[in-house]
């Protein structure tokens, strides 16, 4: 197969990449759409698919838009701006819908994708790596795809307009107290990252400053520069992550201003959120995506509810006051904590929280003979351990409501349990509009 070629894109791969077939070998060009027409150039063959670079378009499909984003073409935080907002969404439902079908060996019913009225500005978390320019000026922004190149960025167009105002304002504060940013490669300096969050319901703004060193030169002038630029900032938190990688959050901490944490709302509920609290990026569609799997479990007054990978434990805190108790089972210790918080905060009196692997929680449970009407199920990217799916099916719960973050995982999952539940419903919400990830809400009914 000669490097150029020319084809019409077929398809999507799951990160939006078009797909050319020549003489049956799957070819993935980004930035190319299904109906359009390009030369190609073959930059790498590997067994059974190559991939590809558009050299020349030659048609172009009704469903391309130009990028808001002058950083958009080198930047790996988005992947689908050139692709207009409906056909995002038509991209999600169908990789949700083909994923069931080809791992989960499934045919649901996968309703149409939920999406944003305004599609941007919506992550209420922004981590930002710093470092320095060829001319030595300390920049930060998102990496350069495929790379921990820093691409300087003022503005995000995904990101929340505060997050991106305070992380300026920490470019020129830096620079102002000579305060370097780190290099892992050299391992010097000092600052390696910035944290910001947000809360959506009295915009309340937390500051993370990440380093390397243990100790913050110039802390105080620091403090009291963003302060004065920013006037809803509640807390600031000095972050210190020690260790020579490329993880950003560190396990200690000292808080420099307020009381290192910020408090949000979510249906009503209130919410304590610190530095490493697990709580969703897109709070506009969490209420959506929460919402909905309410519906879906169908909750009634003597339900016990099971809320595995519970997090700061938003699921059950929600669903409490509609049910007769709730268990709530996470790994991190602070998140536990937090939940238990939450449960405080809110005077809620029937949600237990409980540290622990959720597979040896939920084994534990088995054996005791513990029954719960409905599970909720929220874990992470890779989805649920295959000793935690081996016990849920031994207790059998009448209703089990999977939220994924992750079409894949969430296909090899249902696979296994879809031998002992109808999986008869998938609802899509479109948690990050511009990117190929999809969140997901699927019913699964016992049998």
């Amino acid at each position: 197969m000669d490097r150029k070629q020319k084809g019409k894109c077929i398809d999507y791969a799951h990160d939006g990449r078009g797909v050319i077939k020549i003489k049956g070998i799957p070819i993935f060009v980004e930035n190319l759409l299904v109906g359009e027409e390009a030369e190609i150039l073959i930059t790498k063959r590997e067994k059974g698919y190559s991939l590809g670079r558009r050299l020349e378009l030659l048609t172009v499909s009704s469903k391309r838009c130009k990028p808001i984003c002058e950083k958009y073409k080198e930047c790996g935080g988005c992947q689908l701006q050139h692709m207009t907002y409906d056909e995002q969404l038509r991209f999600k439902k169908d990789r949700v819908k083909a994923a069931l079908k080809r791992i989960g060996k499934l045919d649901v019913d996968v309703q149409d994708v939920i999406g944003m009225k305004d599609p941007y500005k919506y992550r209420n978390k922004v981590q930002v790596p710093f470092g320095k320019d060829d001319s030595g000026n300390i920049i930060a922004g998102f990496y350069k795809k495929g790379t921990h190149n820093i691409i300087n960025m003022d503005k995000c167009y995904i990101e929340d307009k505060d997050a991106d105002d305070i992380v300026v304002s920490l470019k020129h504060i830096f620079t102002k107290y000579s305060i370097e940013p780190y290099n892992v490669e050299e391992d010097k300096g000092i600052v390696r990252a910035v944290l910001v969050r947000k809360s959506i319901t009295n915009k309340e703004l937390m500051v993370v400053i990440i380093t390397r060193s243990m100790s913050l030169p110039k802390s105080k002038e620091i403090v009291r520069d963003l302060l004065q630029a920013h006037k809803n900032i509640k807390t600031i938190v000095h972050n210190i992550n020690n260790k020579r990688t490329t993880v950003m959050l560190g396990s200690k901490e000292e808080i420099l201003y307020g009381e290192g944490y910020i408090e949000d709302y979510i249906l009503g509920v209130k919410f304590k959120i610190s530095s490493k609290s697990f709580y969703q990026i897109n709070p506009i569609q969490t209420e959506v995506l929460y919402k909905k799997a309410i519906e879906l479990a169908n909750l009634k007054k003597d339900d016990v509810v099971l809320d595995a990978y519970c997090g700061v434990g938003t699921i059950g805190l929600i669903v409490s006051s509609k049910v007769k108790s709730v268990v709530g089972v996470e790994i991190s210790n602070s998140a536990i904590e937090d939940a238990k918080y939450n449960a405080s905060i809110n005077k809620i009196k029937n949600a237990e929280f409980v540290v622990g692997d959720a597979k040896e929680f939920i084994k534990k449970e088995v054996k005791n003979n513990k029954k719960y009407d409905v599970v909720f199920v929220d874990p992470p990217r890779d989805g649920c351990d295959k000793e935690f799916i081996g016990s849920l099916v031994k207790m059998l719960p009448p209703r089990i409501i999977y939220i994924s973050c992750d079409p894949s995982s969430l296909s090899r999952d249902l696979l296994e349990l879809s031998k002992y539940y109808d999986v008869s419903y998938c609802q899509p919400v479109d948690m990050f509009p511009q990117t190929y990830h999809v969140e997901s809400i699927t019913l699964l009914s016992l049998k």
